[in-house]
């Protein structure tokens, strides 16, 4: 689409991609000084649309070979005068579309605005979000959860909480990996989902394979391999699993192979926002099998009382499980 603007008898012709440009120079300037709402609007920015990682690619890039030009490195440069960062300042030639413009920028001294490579995603109990990163890796993450993103290394993931399932777009050159608290992935060429929860890291293949490095040993998992990990013993378990019980949670299916019904419950809680508590020894008692879920505490609580032999009860906004009275004969 163009849009044609008229100033001054000067016929402009604006494109699409004139108004993502700038967009990105927008946030190129505002994310030198961004609260943390800013850095998750930025998020959705960029996953709206595969071109908006590539604008804000080619201003950043600009932006470094202007910051080189003004300071190389072999010049040393006085220590700042305080840590209060500033941003830039670009000037625009006016009447000339973006995409057309040379960029020109008055930049101060790379110390007072720091640019943080790293930014976060988090979700709340109950909301889920996908995000399409630039290469077309695919990442759908849970609720409850916070995954750390780099804009200098997109094929670079932290899972610093919760769940999330990774479609990834296979680099042989360029490895997508995944750190979590006690393991490092690196993609094969696959799907895979990852749990971070109560000291314990679960793993899952759908397709492909993943590579897994976790208490000083190295793991390959195939399709339908499974892996846990506990990060205060160091300790590996591995399994199976169906492949398309991989990354359930999307479709209200999960799947537990011998989890304390406590961190089911958490499970539960962070993925749909239910306030269900387990207490005592019942919340010790472990769980295999796959539960389907609809999201509606009113239907899942009742349901997962009786997979488990419970009684359950309501307080208020919260859903109590206990253990169910023994009959007698």
């Amino acid at each position: 689409m163009r849009v044609v603007f008229a100033k001054k008898g000067v016929r402009v012709m604006r494109t699409e991609q004139d108004t993502i440009i700038d967009q990105a120079i927008n946030w190129h300037l505002r994310l030198s000084v961004a609260r943390e709402e800013d850095w998750a609007h930025f998020a959705d920015w960029l996953a709206a649309d595969a071109r908006h990682a590539a604008a804000y690619d080619k201003i950043a890039l600009a932006d470094h070979l202007v910051a080189q030009a003004q300071f190389p490195p072999s010049i040393a440069l006085p220590g700042p005068a305080n840590d209060n960062p500033s941003p830039r300042r670009w000037l625009w030639a006016a009447g000339v579309s973006c995409a057309a413009v040379a960029l020109a920028a008055v930049v101060t001294p790379r110390w007072l605005s720091p640019t943080p490579n790293t930014y976060e995603i988090a979700t709340r109990a109950g909301e889920t979000r996908a995000v399409v990163l630039a290469d077309g890796t695919q990442i759908d993450i849970s609720g409850g959860s916070r995954v750390q993103l780099n804009r200098a290394d997109p094929r670079s993931v932290v899972l610093r909480d919760g769940e999330a399932t990774f479609a990834v777009r296979h680099d042989e050159a360029h490895p997508f990996v995944v750190k979590a608290s006690s393991a490092t992935l690196r993609d094969l060429g696959t799907v895979f989902n990852v749990r971070e929860q109560h000291d314990r890291l679960a793993v899952e293949v759908a397709n492909g394979s993943v590579g897994v490095e976790a208490g000083g040993k190295a793991v390959t998992l195939n399709a339908g391999d499974a892996l846990a990990v506990d990060s205060l013993s160091g300790d590996i378990v591995r399994s199976t699993i169906a492949a398309d019980l991989v990354g359930g949670w999307r479709t209200h299916l999960l799947s537990f192979d011998g989890q304390p019904l406590g961190d089911v419950a958490a499970r539960i809680n962070r993925l749909y926002a239910i306030d269900l508590v387990i207490p005592g020894s019942l919340s010790t008692r472990r769980l295999t099998g796959v539960v389907r879920l609809t999201g509606v505490a009113d239907q899942d609580v009742p349901h997962l009382a009786s997979l488990v032999g419970a009684k359950w009860r309501r307080d208020g906004r919260r859903w109590i499980l206990v253990e169910a009275a023994p009959r007698h004969r």
